[in-house]
């Protein structure tokens, strides 16, 4: 019930969606739900930890982060206010969790599961994603109409994108360098290089979270307010896809090269290949 967040699972091969509705994170294997793992209250952004092989689920009423171990929980991790997304940075090791309530950053050492520190940045940051080219966190901060870039421990530049409440989703492309983040109430995509936003991309309605697929080099964007998924090309929409009622956010996988959407009002996972539902 209510589908929010999905990650994949390269030593296994699944995908793992929060049930936010449920308390509960599904686990996908293919196309067929293979176990259902009970978490904290309202489960949302979920990322995987190839260092240590674990799931890392952000509990949004608990204020907790669940580990995962294949489809048993092995610790419940204290954070901030409203724990939202999740991101795994492979130059530290660090797990970085958006806590929207409390306008900060918590930053987990996954070899002992405990938060080493804790970032202020800006309003109500959501969204979050690891630039491989300059070893950076960026955390979209949805009451700001700001991008946190984030060094180590440390923010080093706040970019102004998209209208106050907007900025929610971001990914990074490692074919042009590029890192995209969602603004729902502008309708855009905000395509940032470095600390500069170098163009802003008009897509349906209500944009909300984004992936890459490194097999095509697009980058799919959900349209919460149209039930579609916008396919970009470097800074072109290409392609729109009717998928489920409220779809919220998306993942590669590249063990069949299919993009997951998840459909928070219809109670399902769209599976896309390339432009196709």
């Amino acid at each position: 019930m209510g589908p929010w967040g999905i990650a994949y699972d390269p030593s296994n091969g699944y995908i793992y969606v929060t049930d936010s509705g449920s308390n509960t994170v599904s686990v996908i294997n293919g196309t067929t739900v293979i176990a259902t793992i009970p978490v904290g209250q309202r489960p949302r952004g979920v990322a995987y930890d190839p260092s240590n092989g674990y799931i890392y689920v952000a509990d949004i009423d608990s204020g907790t982060v669940s580990v995962i171990d294949g489809t048993t929980v092995i610790a419940t991790i204290p954070v901030g206010l409203d724990p939202w997304g999740v991101a795994y940075d492979p130059s530290n090791g660090y797990i970085y969790v958006t806590n929207a309530g409390s306008d900060t950053v918590s930053v987990i050492n996954g070899k002992t599961n405990t938060v080493i520190a804790n970032i202020p940045v800006g309003t109500g940051p959501k969204g979050i994603a690891y630039d491989s080219s300059n070893g950076y966190i960026y955390v979209a901060n949805s009451g700001s109409d700001s991008v946190s870039v984030i060094n180590g421990t440390t923010v080093i530049a706040n970019i102004t994108v998209g209208q106050p409440l907007g900025p929610t989703g971001v990914a990074y492309d490692p074919s042009n360098g590029y890192i995209y983040v969602t603004t729902w109430d502008s309708n855009t995509v905000s395509v940032i290089n470095g600390t500069t936003v170098i163009a802003n991309i008009f897509v349906v309605l209500a944009p909300w979270g984004v992936a890459y697929d490194p097999s095509n080099g697009y980058i799919y964007v959900t349209n919460r307010g149209s039930n579609t998924v916008s396919v970009i090309n470097g800074t072109t929409v290409i392609a729109t896809i009717p998928v489920g009622t409220g779809p919220r956010w998306v993942a590669y996988d590249p063990s069949n090269g299919y993009i997951y959407v998840t459909n928070f009002y219809s109670g399902t996972v769209s599976v896309i290949n390339g432009a196709t539902n």
